[in-house]
């Protein structure tokens, strides 16, 4: 858990440095900052997803994925659920945050090596880059960013026990499927960074999409059988 632990306190300090010291940072640096953390994480999620096996079982988690979000209204109700207390962009900062702190190889790898071995060194190196993302984060899309860091004490701590409990890890197959749908979310995070809309909707769907990530080992399963 230490490198949980660390990460955490590395995305407070950091939303908390972009809360204080955003409003001092001009408009114009802001938006270049965006853009280079836009084009860094299309990169990012473009080697992720290109590294994946089995594109067809990435599709269709991520079609029943977004399905079962949709009917269950996830992003609605993220929505509502921040909106009165920090305005629309608090629902955006603390999705964007979770999926580029938690979603990709490094948080699971690291939670296993973590949970496994005791050793937390790729959650230091990943809650360093994670200390620099959150401060611009923040700065822009508010108290949501901050709100992320109890996200990934949750998130990537239930996952370092999980794994402390099982005994073993994940198949490396499966790790690297998941890494590769994580990148595919990023993506969406990318183009939403650099203000590209997804159609008619107001910001990309990716809460709705969420599901994918649990219903990917599920189709996994049912097409090795078939």
């Amino acid at each position: 858990m230490v490198g949980t632990l660390f990460n955490t306190f590395a995305v407070a300090v950091g939303a908390s440095a972009g809360l204080a010291l955003g409003a001092r940072w001009s408009s114009e640096l802001k938006d270049k900052m965006f853009v280079v953390l836009g084009l860094f994480t299309l990169a990012i999620g473009s080697m992720m997803a290109l590294e994946t096996a089995q594109p067809i079982d990435l599709f269709l988690a991520l079609v029943f994925g977004t399905l079962l979000g949709h009917s269950l209204k996830l992003q609605v109700r993220l929505s509502r659920l921040t909106q009165p207390k920090d305005g629309a962009t608090a629902g955006r900062g603390f999705v964007e945050a979770m999926i580029l702190f938690c979603l990709g190889s490094m948080t699971l790898v690291g939670c296993m090596e973590d949970g496994l071995l005791h050793k937390p060194n790729l959650l230091f190196i990943k809650g360093t880059m994670d200390l620099i993302s959150s401060a611009f984060l923040a700065a822009t899309l508010g108290r949501g960013v901050l709100w992320s860091a109890v996200g990934v004490l949750v998130f990537q701590g239930g996952l370092t026990l999980a794994f402390g409990f099982m005994g073993q890890g994940m198949s490396p197959a499966l790790i690297q499927e998941l890494s590769a749908l994580g990148g595919i979310l990023m993506l969406g995070i990318g183009f939403q960074l650099l203000g590209v809309r997804a159609h008619n909707l107001p910001q990309w769907p990716l809460v709705d999409a969420l599901p994918a990530l649990a219903l990917l080992p599920l189709i996994r399963m049912v097409h090795e059988l078939l």
